[in-house]
């Protein structure tokens, strides 16, 4: 299979490339639609030595399906099997994906067991955001992991490796690059079932850091294959963010990301185009992408080039409090008729329990603002199941909508077109790496029951569409999110049972809920603690304190604010 894996002494380096197969664990459009994972598959096609394809699972897949068949097998380019890869690498932006990546594997007849695995097999690493936030519930599975951003890191971890013969004292030698993570040099300590630490072998750091891109100047992170199969069709992207100043305390790209950094949208806004000439394309619109794209000073004069040149603009999500007059004018020039924006907790109360500032006057306010203006539909997103929520707040979240609702249509009367008023809610996920982490999910029966309650009260509503998660699925995601090794037995019983999750959550030991709903206290072992973001000690939980008591945090300014430790 593998042709480094010939034995060959530690101190003959490979003549070679390395043949990588960067592995989406989901559908080709979704993989076509994650920046992520084209930067990637450019960053490596880059380097000097190092030959990467694409591999992702058909657009008609489902979790149902059975063994794939040889030709849904071939990745993307060269149209190889697996076995003819030296490397597969997973791109893994959302822990759901877990899942399809113990199929991929399964599919692949790799054993999910890195230990069943001998010389004959590629290396299996992964990256991506869902796993330098946690990524023990897949150690036994993987060989292992980027922490942190692919750029410099990738082209340090490939120079090791094509200078590396043998692949065992790569992977020792391997673990002392800043933001390598290889799992079988830690081993986990328990204490009457719960794993209470990892210990680290004396040749391996006790906690792995997250490698950042301290240069603005090297990101530059665009479409690099638009074929109009992805999820966006007819449109490119580019990220206009990384990383994200308002610090709400649920989110992992104000933390993870830290400290937020700004692109040069200019020279992206080129880079893309001739890319997208080379290839003989030319999407209409023009996706921009980041926590918070509104941030970005540069964002106007982007706005004005695109807009002048004919594109239509479209954004991952709004802030409110950042919306001007002349960013929505460009907006609605650009095509734009529907904007997403983010409320995020259901009660002023709750909002600053997330560390933002809206009041209901400010957004209903905003919302007459952006309907007079021309939006003729707005979605607006919020999160139930906040620390310390109760019957109050979705009552105050309500009255927040019948509001909204009423200006929205008075507001589209005058204009002689009633628009559409969406309003999307989701569970809370406490994600490893923010201040909520040590919280527990909100049990699923008071969210199914907070949800009636809200669908009956406002189910009536003019124009106005409703949208809820799944609290079901949202238990599984915190299970993903927060487990640590011992979820390989939850895999196994996946891959095997026909890929039904309810049923393997059930047969899984420790019990699921033993992760989803336990509350940590302060000087808990938690599974990615391996893993060092650079935050000051207790940073984390002494603004999870300072939610809990509904206190304001200061964004993220790297000119004057130190308190977190990553500056």
């Amino acid at each position: 299979m593998r042709e480094t894996l010939s034995r060959p002494t530690a101190a003959s380096p490979r003549t070679k490339p390395v043949k990588v197969l960067l592995v989406y664990p989901n559908t080709r459009g979704v993989a076509l639609a994650n920046l992520g994972f084209q930067r990637v598959y450019a960053l490596l096609n880059r380097m000097e030595g190092v030959v990467c394809d694409l591999f992702s699972l058909p657009e008609d897949w489902t979790p149902e399906a059975g063994r794939l068949p040889a030709d849904q097998m071939r990745s993307w380019d060269t149209g190889g099997l697996p076995d003819e890869f030296d490397m597969i690498a997973f791109s893994i932006s959302f822990e759901p994906d877990y899942l399809h990546t113990a199929a991929i594997l399964n599919y692949f007849n790799i054993p999910l067991e890195r230990s069943r695995r001998d010389a004959s097999y590629p290396l299996i690493f992964a990256g991506g955001s869902a796993v330098f936030i946690n990524p023990e519930p897949l150690a036994d599975l993987m060989d292992g992991f980027f922490i942190g951003e692919a750029e410099e890191l990738a082209e340090k971890f490939f120079d090791l490796y094509l200078k590396t013969g043998d692949p065992e004292n790569f992977l020792r030698r391997a673990a002392a690059i800043e933001g390598i993570y290889i799992p079988e040099f830690y081993h986990p300590q328990h204490r009457q079932g719960r794993q209470v630490a990892l210990r680290a072998e004396s040749f391996v750091p006790e906690r792995v850091k997250r490698h950042w891109v301290e240069s603005e100047s090297r990101l530059c992170t665009h479409s690099e294959l638009h074929n109009g199969g992805s999820a966006f069709n007819n449109m490119a992207l580019m990220e206009i963010t990384r990383g994200c100043i308002w610090a709400c305390r649920f989110c992992t790209a104000g933390f993870i990301y830290r400290p937020p950094r700004l692109p040069d949208l200019e020279k992206t806004y080129d880079s893309l185009a001739a890319t997208l000439r080379r290839q003989g394309r030319e999407p209409q619109t023009i996706g921009l992408v980041g926590p918070s794209v509104t941030d970005h000073p540069q964002l106007p004069a982007l706005a004005r080039r695109l807009v002048d040149e004919g594109k239509t603009l479209s954004f991952s999500s709004l802030r409110m409090e950042t919306l001007t007059d002349e960013l929505v004018d460009l907006m609605i020039r650009g095509g734009q008729r529907t904007l997403t924006v983010a409320v995020d907790a259901p009660s002023e109360r709750m909002r600053a329990v997330v560390n933002k500032a809206a009041t209901d006057r400010f957004i209903v306010e905003k919302c007459r603002f952006l309907r007079q203006k021309g939006i003729a539909n707005l979605k607006i997103y919020s999160i139930i199941g906040l620390p310390g929520e109760t019957e109050e707040d979705i009552d105050a979240f309500i009255a927040l909508v019948g509001e909204v609702t009423r200006v929205c249509v008075d507001a589209g009367r005058a204009r002689g077109r009633a628009g559409k008023l969406t309003i999307s809610l989701n569970p809370l996920i406490p994600k490893p790496g923010t201040p909520f982490q040590w919280h527990p999910m909100e049990r699923v029966e008071v969210l199914k029951k907070r949800f009636m309650k809200l669908r009956r009260a406002l189910a009536r509503l003019p124009n106005l569409k409703l949208s809820f998660g799944s609290p079901r699925e949202a238990y599984l995601q915190t299970y993903l999110s927060r487990g640590d090794r011992s979820l390989m037995g939850f895999f196994k019983t996946y891959t095997a049972n026909g890929h039904d999750a309810r049923r393997a959550l059930k047969d899984c030991r420790p019990r699921a809920d033993d992760f989803v709903y336990r509350q940590y206290r302060q000087n808990d072992s938690l599974p990615w603690d391996v893993i060092d973001h650079g935050y000051r000690n207790d940073f984390l939980w002494q603004d999870y304190q300072r939610g809990l008591q509904a206190l304001h945090t200061p964004v993220c300014d790297t000119a004057t604010c130190k308190i977190c430790g990553v500056c």
